[in-house]
């Protein structure tokens, strides 16, 4: 991915693939007819992963209290708000018949980093998840206040810092690329390691622990996100740090697009995920979503104050209802 052979034009702008076609022409013919499905499927599920995830920015900033965990959240759905705009602006310029190389390399540089900060939030909350179920006296009495905003701060800055990298590398023909990738690369695969191990540790103090507990919701959550971008979103990943380094996109481009079709997924299932994980076990009619999205959140001594299962005393009502 360089200045010359960068693939964002082609799922940006809509091009075709810099004569990647095989001699073939009806092997041509499929191949077009294949990214154009592609290309269209991404473009209806990224507008209703924007609406989605708009939804979660929505409530998580201005209708359900801040909790810890909330504000990774809040932090993650604009992540992929950003990701899913990049798609869904590629679908406009498209339509308009506008393609523009400098505009696909734009649209691509903020995809890139929206992905690095949403694995990145991914494996805080993961982490801090871990902790608090570890040393639950140290997390619940000594942890800093600020701890979730400072994190997603610094997160960004990472964030802008991989865009302006970005943005260099294909303006600039002196700007050195290949350490970039590398330093993006590394970064990712450090970073997955250690919301893997974060994750498995989790699991495997809430399946085998001495308590042996119904997993609260925001274990759930958290394991749900952890899964679906292990299964939807790491394989873009790796594909985008093999052809940073290896140039590997364009003898494949079928390919490409279908792991780029999987991570516009991957960004549009956090909401599924969090309106689901709130509405189980909901016997009692419909609740309105920021209950239901506070719900998804709530870790287990939050719960444990009445009844969300069952037919014990409801919970009382929390500030952000009184309000």
């Amino acid at each position: 991915m360089n200045a010359t052979g960068s693939p964002a034009p082609e799922v940006a702008g809509g091009g075709r693939g810099n004569g990647s076609h095989s001699a073939d022409p009806e092997q041509g013919r499929f191949e077009d007819a294949y990214t154009d499905f592609v290309l269209l499927v991404v473009d209806v599920v990224s507008l209703l992963g924007l609406l989605g995830n708009g939804a979660v920015v929505w409530l998580l900033g201005f209708r359900v209290q801040r909790t810890p965990f909330s504000v990774y959240i809040l932090n993650l759905a604009c992540a992929d708000f950003l990701f899913l705009l990049g798609s869904f602006s590629g679908g406009i310029i498209r339509v308009m018949a506008r393609s523009s190389e400098k505009v696909g390399h734009l649209v691509y540089s903020v995809q890139l980093s929206s992905f690095l900060v949403g694995l990145c939030l991914l494996m805080a909350v993961s982490s801090e998840r871990c902790v608090s179920v570890l040393c639950p006296l140290w997390y619940r009495c000594r942890r800093p206040a600020h701890l979730s905003s400072l994190v997603c701060g610094l997160t960004w800055a990472l964030g802008a810092g991989s865009l302006v990298a970005c943005l260099l590398c294909w303006i600039s023909a002196t700007f050195p690329c290949d350490p970039m990738f590398v330093a993006w690369g590394v970064t990712s695969v450090l970073t997955c390691l250690v919301l893997c191990a974060s994750s498995l540790t989790l699991l495997l103090r809430v399946r085998c622990g001495s308590g042996r507990r119904r997993p609260g919701r925001l274990y759930l959550t958290i394991a749900l996100s952890v899964l679906a971008f292990l299964l939807l979103g790491l394989p873009y990943g790796m594909w985008v740090i093999a052809d940073g380094l290896l140039k590997v996109c364009s003898h494949s481009p079928a390919l490409w697009l279908t792991l780029y079709l999987l991570q516009v997924l991957n960004s549009v299932a956090n909401p599924l995920i969090y309106f689901f994980v709130g509405r189980r076990g909901q016997l009692r009619g419909r609740r309105p979503l920021r209950e239901v999205l506070h719900r998804a959140l709530a870790g287990e001594e939050e719960e444990e104050g009445g009844g969300g299962q069952g037919g014990g005393p409801r919970p009382p009502e929390p500030s952000w209802r009184q309000s």
